[in-house]
C-alpha cells in the first residue's frame, strides 16, 4: 500500500483517486485555496458536483488550509491535479511544504503547454524548470497522456493511457500500483 497524495480536487484529482483507491492505496486530497467550498461540500455530503457522484469514502479531503499537516504524512506519490495556470502554484507550494525532505515521484495530470523565453513548453518541462529553479534538483516526474476523461474513470469506465517518465522504473512502478481491471496503463519514456 503506498500512500498517495493528490494536488487538486477537480474532476480529474478526484477521478484519478478511484484507481488508487481501488487499488487499497490510501489516498489524500487537498484542494487549491480556490477549492475550499468544494472540498467543504465533499466532506459534508460525499458529493462531487463536477463529476455528480457520490464519492468513496476512502477519499479524504483536505482544504488548502491543512496542506502542511497532509505533507507530513511523508508520500509515497504526488499527483498533480490542477489546471495550467495551477503549475506556478504547485512549484512553489512543492519547494515551501517539502523544506528539508527528499521529495517522492511526481505523477503529472495536468496537461498542455505554456510560453517560455518566447517558445512554447510542455507543462511537465515547466514544473521541472520551475523546481529546478528553486534548488529542488533531484525530479522523478512522470506524465499521465491519453484518452481518459475523469467522469469515465470515476465511473470506472476503460480507459487506456500511457504513463510517460524518463525514469522508466518510475513508470512501471507506477503501472504496477495504479493498473486496475478498467484503468490500463503502458509505459513510455518519452
Amino acid at each position: 500500500m503506498s500512500n498517495i497524495l493528490i494536488l487538486g480536487a477537480g474532476a480529474m484529482g478526484t477521478a484519478f483517486a478511484y484507481p488508487c483507491s481501488d487499488n487499497n492505496h490510501k489516498v489524500s486530497i487537498v484542494g487549491t485555496h480556490l477549492e475550499n467550498d468544494l472540498i467543504e461540500e465533499l466532506n459534508t455530503n460525499h458529493f462531487h458536483s463536477g463529476l455528480n457522484l457520490k464519492i468513496l469514502n476512502t477519499i479524504k479531503f483536505y482544504k488548502y488550509e491543512m496542506i502542511k499537516e497532509v505533507f507530513n504524512i511523508n508520500p509515497d506519490l504526488i499527483v498533480i491535479a490542477v489546471s495550467s495556470k495551477g503549475i506556478d502554484w504547485i512549484s512553489n507550494e512543492l519547494k515551501k511544504n517539502l523544506l528539508n525532505k527528499k521529495l517522492p515521484p511526481l505523477l503529472m495530470l495536468t496537461k498542455g503547454l505554456s510560453i517560455s523565453n518566447n517558445s512554447y513548453e510542455l507543462l511537465v518541462d515547466k514544473l521541472t524548470r520551475l523546481l529546478f529553479q528553486k534548488g529542488i534538483k533531484n525530479i522523478n516526474l512522470s506524465a499521465v497522456g491519453g484518452p481518459c476523461l475523469a467522469a469515465g474513470l470515476a465511473n470506472r469506465v476503460q480507459s487506456g493511457v500511457v504513463v510517460a517518465s524518463k525514469n522508466i522504473e518510475t513508470a512501471i512502478w507506477l503501472k504496477k500500483i495504479l493498473t486496475t481491471d478498467y484503468y490500463r496503463i503502458t509505459t513510455s519514456t518519452d
